[in-house]
């Protein structure tokens, strides 16, 4: 309870710090579709972020500092992988078909559940950024910046939405729990693999994190113009055990560090401009590169990487053409086309004796349609094709998806 109170205070001092000189408020709808099988009778938004921000004076001469908390929380669904042994970490990759059938993996012939679940969670934001000397393409804005923040979440892992229905929802049992409300079989232990699911799989869990970046791009009063520039990033993140992330009776649930350097050019190519100043067409091309690493023995479900390999390092280029804007300076359509290049390598995260290596690459193209309309609602549709898929002995497929989004800023 101390340490619940201590959360509190922390979140809260802020507050008394500070005066609010503005508020913003961010609300959309990822779908639809009728939201998380039923849930909120297809009306209720699948996330929402509220933000406060206020800029002040810190060090004489430069830049204002800006202070922001941003809240959030999201209600959908989550589904347990079957691709890794949930007492030893072990992929499912790294064995042959005789060595898996004596691990721990969820689904199989056994295993009557379904592998999804609902999975509400509320995340929590912080940070203080300070800016140093002019960007030569933007005087406004820094050339280089120290932000320092504090991120946490909770998150609960629970039965389907639609198991308390007539027929349970096509569901043969629960997933988590026996009929008399006891834990269930594996849930009832330890999973070193899946900390997150642990006995009652209520999680929190938090971390530190710095960002060094210098900024060399030009701004633009809306998305409708064309971007150039460069920027790069050093991002640092500690989610140490004992930063409240040991808080239940099931133990550590958070207990890593992260490394991130990221760079970023953008050049545009042509753009064209109407008599009122508003975008006619623009077109500019952007390419950026991204390392991470993560270390630790005990990584939350958040900050898993791309396949539990501890490595990481992406290529992207990309061509973006914005259209005019029409009927108001923020109605406008996008497009643009993206290729993205990935190799993956190192251990496998949350695998308790550490013995697997792996290398792998993989490769995709995407092209996302935009539609922006006054500022509070967008339609997009992406379209991919992923011809080179990793180390997984997949085939190339192509993949598409659509989304609603409803906005709006105070």
């Amino acid at each position: 309870m101390k340490r619940i109170v201590g959360i509190v205070l922390i979140l809260m001092l802020p507050f008394g710090l500070f005066s609010s000189e503005s508020l913003s408020l961010d609300a959309y709808i990822e779908s639809v579709s009728g939201g998380v099988k039923g849930f909120g009778l297809g009306l209720f938004p699948l996330g929402t972020t509220f933000g406060f921000e206020r800029y002040y004076a810190m060090i004489p001469d430069e830049n204002k500092a800006e202070f922001q908390i941003e809240l959030s929380f999201a209600f959908n669904n989550n589904s347990l992988s079957t691709d890794y042994d949930y007492l030893t970490g072990r992929p499912r990759w790294a064995l042959s078909y005789e060595e898996a059938e004596s691990y721990h993996f969820f689904g199989g012939e056994d295993w009557e559940r379904s592998l999804s679940y609902f999975n509400p969670r509320a995340d929590i934001d912080i940070y203080l950024s300070q800016g140093f000397w002019d960007n030569p393409l933007y005087p406004k804005g820094s050339l280089f910046s120290i932000r320092l923040g504090y991120n946490a979440r909770y998150a609960m892992s629970l039965e389907e939405v639609t198991f308390s229905l007539p027929g349970h929802g096509g569901l043969t049992s629960p997933v988590f729990v026996n009929d008399d409300g006891s834990p269930r079989a594996p849930f009832d232990s330890t999973l070193p693999a899946y900390p997150w699911l642990n006995g009652t799989r209520n999680v929190f869990t938090d971390y530190l994190y710095l960002v060094l970046s210098l900024d060399m791009d030009r701004d633009t009063p809306t998305d409708a113009e064309a971007e150039e520039g460069l920027a790069l990033e050093l991002r640092f993140e500690a989610g140490p055990s004992w930063l409240f992330n040991n808080m239940t009776p099931e133990g550590v649930q958070s207990d890593y560090c992260l490394s991130l350097l990221y760079a970023e050019e953008k050049m545009e190519i042509f753009s064209i401009q109407q008599d009122n100043g508003w975008n006619w067409m623009n077109l500019y091309i952007g390419h950026s590169n991204t390392l991470q690493y993560v270390t630790g023995s005990v990584i939350p479900e958040n900050k898993l990487p791309l396949d539990r390999l501890r490595g990481g390092f992406q290529d992207r280029i990309w061509l973006h053409f914005n259209g005019p804007q029409f009927m108001a300076g923020d109605c406008y359509t996008n497009i643009e086309l993206n290729l993205y290049n990935t190799i993956m390598f190192g251990g496998v995260v949350n695998e308790q004796d550490r013995s697997t290596f792996a290398v792998e690459l993989q490769s995709s193209f995407s092209a996302r349609f935009q539609l922006r309309l006054f500022g509070f609602i967008r339609f997009e549709y992406q379209v991919g094709y992923d011809f080179i898929r990793g180390i997984w002995p997949d085939e190339p497929e192509w993949w598409q998806n659509s989304a609603l989004q409803f906005y709006v800023s105070l």
